[in-house]
């Protein structure tokens, strides 16, 4: 055989070869570039989940703070208003103590007083109505028990021919006065006062006008005082 025509075919085969394996290179890049596009826009794709789900997040996060803030405000809001249910519970439960508290007294002079004098307490001794003990027989004084409204009447009775004026006194307040003679030998004062808590209330004679002779009580007609809280 001629060695020319061999190497022909050597060369031949080899062209084949190369063009053959040239193909499979070519191919094989084509597939590569393919598959980085793909993978560039799975990356792509994935970026913008991710940035969708960032961006989700953050708003589900201001809607948390939102909701948060909105139940404090709203526990908050219950918490004062049970506060202030308590206040006016505690407020009507106080009032209600107080409106069943009762406050009234009556006593009378058991002897006369045969001479007094100028600012001469009177003291009625004799007590047949002391309610919530707020009046002293030993001194003639109702003391104050609660911060209110009172009514306060008292009565004065003196021999013919003879006269004496009255004060009602609030510690050093004068409220009211009456003035009684042998033509009218019993008279009777009334005051509705506002006092306050602990004040002392009391009947006396006037200091330039104390009166004449005796101021009398007795089973014909009594000297009296007396007064009650208006509830």
């Amino acid at each position: 055989m001629d060695t020319s025509y061999v190497y022909y075919k050597l060369f031949l085969l080899t062209l084949i070869l190369h063009a053959t394996y040239s193909d499979t290179i070519v191919a094989r890049l084509q597939k590569l570039e393919q598959y980085a596009v793909s993978q560039n826009e799975r990356t792509t794709s994935l970026e913008n989940i991710i940035r969708h789900l960032e961006n989700t997040v953050r708003h589900l996060e201001k809607v948390n703070s939102e909701l948060q803030s909105v139940q404090n405000t709203h526990l908050l809001t219950k918490r004062r208003a049970r506060d202030q249910l308590n206040v006016k519970d505690a407020r009507r439960l106080l009032l209600d103590g107080q409106s069943n508290e009762q406050y009234a007294f009556y006593a009378f002079m058991s002897r006369g007083e045969p001479e007094p004098g100028g600012h001469h307490l009177l003291v009625y001794d004799t007590v047949k109505t002391n309610v919530g003990n707020a009046y002293n027989n030993f001194t003639g004084i109702f003391t104050v028990p609660r911060s209110d409204l009172y009514s306060l009447t008292w009565s004065t009775r003196v021999a013919c021919h003879k006269a004496h004026t009255t004060e009602l006194v609030i510690n050093t307040r004068i409220l009211g006065s009456t003035y009684v003679y042998c033509g009218y030998n019993t008279v009777t004062g009334h005051a509705v006062i506002s006092a306050t808590q602990g004040e002392a209330v009391f009947i006396r004679t006037h200091l330039t006008s104390p009166g004449q002779g005796a101021i009398k009580s007795d089973e014909f007609g009594r000297s009296a005082f007396s007064g009650f809280m208006i509830v």
